[in-house]
């Protein structure tokens, strides 16, 4: 699956993320962490997660809502300083 950096997914497996289920809910997917996982934010409580792609669906292939690009502009990885 092709995803773009703050596309709209939805989960589709039951997935526990501090004590919430996960599925049928729509997280913003950030990036690929490995071959098959990605780095995903749950816009309700501000956690992020790392399911497997398989865990997930497009919403709307290639579309990512304004209030996920806005939140991709505020992202940076962190760096080492010293």
């Amino acid at each position: 699956m092709e995803l773009t950096k703050g596309e709209a997914v939805i989960f589709l497996e039951h997935y526990d993320l501090f004590d919430v289920d996960m599925k049928d809910r729509e997280v913003m997917f950030y990036k690929h962490t490995s071959e098959d996982k990605c780095l995903v934010r749950c816009p309700d409580t501000g956690e992020w997660a790392e399911p497997k792609i398989s865990f997930l669906k497009q919403k709307k292939p290639g579309h990512i809502p304004k209030e996920y690009a806005k939140v991709c502009e505020t992202i940076k990885q962190m760096a080492i300083t010293y």
